[in-house]
């Protein structure tokens, strides 16, 4: 998907080649993409061009050349392996929000007696009543990939689960259903998320940290960015969000299911925060 253009007073910037940044579905990737597109555009006279693409093809692209950013690297764990093989053909360009984390959740009507922990899903009760299935988001992700690794890490592929393959809103889709009937899912996610707004849920612990702890995430360049836009390139360095922004622009954005309008309206509210990340 490539969205338009914010404002209509923007003729001369029209012309000008667009800044291309690379996005995934995320609810949390769809509020930073967004906001830091109606600030290049409306604040900057930077047209921008979102190209959306899975997690691996946004390193490899921004690693090309073919894309100048991307705005939603989780790091240590959950990127950690596409950073480590792009990283000498990009540039790191630092931290937008911390706080960030990964893990498994549950509804928090199942009972935490039963259903505590990641070890507890190789009880052969809990397997039953789960169907053996992780629901999972888009297979090769660094999240699946973590979840892979902890299946590993704690016995539950000889206790007979699967993880199952499927996208943000095919994972969202699968809480709705079992929330509406008080079924028992267990489902990858991460935070920053509206989910955990929408419906009470809870992070199974994970002991063994094979989801990882708390995440940073980043902003990544192409080497050509500061080159051809160095104006855009001094404002992506300065882009910091707090997680509760974040949340603020998801919730609205899925609300209204409009996060260009979540987007313009957190911009607007909030003149200071964007002053500090324009260059001087």
């Amino acid at each position: 998907m490539v969205t338009t253009a914010f404002g209509a007073g923007l003729g001369a910037a029209h012309a000008a080649e667009p800044l291309k940044i690379a996005y995934t579905n995320w609810a949390d990737v769809l509020a930073t993409v967004h906001v830091a597109k109606y600030v290049l555009e409306t604040k900057m006279a930077q047209p921008v061009k979102l190209v959306n693409a899975d997690i691996g093809i946004q390193y490899q692209s921004v690693a090309r050349g073919d894309v100048e950013a991307m705005l939603g690297g989780w790091l240590p764990v959950t990127h950690g392996a596409y950073v480590d093989k792009h990283k000498a053909n990009m540039e790191d360009l630092g931290v937008i929000y911390a706080g960030g984390k990964n893990g498994w959740a549950v509804p928090a009507y199942i009972p935490e007696s039963e259903l505590s922990t990641i070890a507890d899903l190789a009880k052969p009760e809990v397997r039953a009543k789960l169907g053996g299935t992780i629901q999972g988001i888009e297979p090769g992700g660094g999240l699946m990939r973590a979840s892979e690794a902890a299946i590993q890490a704690y016995g539950l592929n000889t206790a007979g689960y699967k993880l199952q393959s499927s996208s943000e809103a095919g994972m969202l889709a699968a809480v709705s259903r079992a929330y509406q009937s008080k079924q028992w899912v267990v489902a990858t996610t991460w935070s920053p998320h509206w989910m955990f707004q929408k419906w009470e849920l809870r992070y199974l612990k994970d002991p063994k940290g094979s989801l990882g702890g708390e995440e940073q995430v980043h902003g990544f360049g192409s080497k050509q960015l500061a080159g051809k836009f160095p104006k855009a390139h001094a404002f992506l360095k300065s882009f910091k969000m707090d997680l509760r922004d974040i949340e603020l622009i998801q919730n609205e954005g899925q609300a209204s299911n409009n996060y260009e309008a979540a987007a313009r309206k957190f911009v607007e509210a909030n003149p200071d925060k964007v002053k500090a990340w324009l260059p001087k």
